[in-house]
């Protein structure tokens, strides 16, 4: 009987999101009406245009906390080292993504991971993205403090084919709208003045948290090439670490990295 009385309430849930297709509380019954069928932390519905700035179109937190000037931060540029981001600009199929599938090898070990993304996407990320030809890419992402285990990732696939279909109705009905104009590029501004153009690829891909080897490999150059890059770009940054790195690229942001 339990099990019904559940079942029940989730086809409730899932008719008012059909209901509010087009409308301004989609996005909120969506993430509730997950929510209802497996917990998490977090949720971010947002836009990625191809060319111009990020949209957030629904900010979710649990525990109903919530942190303002954090997405500021990641919407001012910081986004640029997001995974799923480049996932979306590189356009990924339509689908739940997780993030092993997306980041880079080090990512974890990255000062994004380490002094953003940890404190506040939380442990464990995973998206469900649809491709929007040129106008970009929609994401949902669900943020957890533990990792998914198969279990909960095996749900999430099975409600996967409605969600995006979903997503992809209530963004012909409500959300289009022409991208925004781009106003700052921190990532293409970063480090111009002195660092060469690929000495400022290099940069990049250091702060999305790729190793020397799988730079290598996405450059076809060698790791040891690589290796004198990079030691050209800290010279010329008077930088001697990663974490430096990531300290110039939040200055560059206005952020001061001092700061919470």
């Amino acid at each position: 009987m339990h099990s019904l009385f559940i079942e029940t309430s989730a086809h409730a849930g899932l008719a008012r999101t059909i209901e509010q297709i087009g409308q301004p509380r989609f996005w909120r019954q969506l993430i509730l009406l997950l929510q209802h069928w497996l917990p998490f932390d977090n949720a971010l519905a947002m836009h990625y245009p191809r060319d111009g700035l990020p949209r957030a179109l629904e900010i979710f937190d649990a525990r109903g906390e919530g942190n303002p000037e954090a997405m500021a931060l990641y919407l001012s540029g910081l986004y640029q080292l997001d995974p799923f981001y480049q996932a979306c600009q590189e356009r990924i199929g339509d689908g739940l993504h997780r993030l092993e599938e997306v980041a880079p090898d080090q990512f974890r070990q990255s000062d994004y991971y380490l002094k953003y993304f940890h404190d506040h996407v939380l442990e464990d990320e995973v998206q469900f993205i649809v491709q929007l030809g040129d106008s970009g890419a929609l994401s949902l992402s669900l943020g957890t403090r533990e990792r998914f285990d198969p279990a909960r990732h095996g749900l999430l696939m099975v409600v996967c084919p409605w969600v995006v279909a979903l997503m992809g109705q209530h963004w012909q009905r409500h959300e289009q709208r022409p991208a925004p104009v781009m106003v700052r590029d921190a990532m293409s501004l970063f480090g111009a003045k002195v660092l060469s153009e690929r000495e400022l690829e290099i940069a990049r891909l250091i702060l999305r948290g790729y190793s020397s080897k799988a730079m290598a490999e996405r450059l076809a150059i060698s790791p040891e090439t690589i290796k004198v890059h990079r030691r050209h770009l800290y010279a010329k940054l008077d930088i001697s670490s990663q974490p430096e790195l990531f300290s110039l690229f939040l200055q560059s942001l206005g952020h001061d990295p001092q700061d919470p």
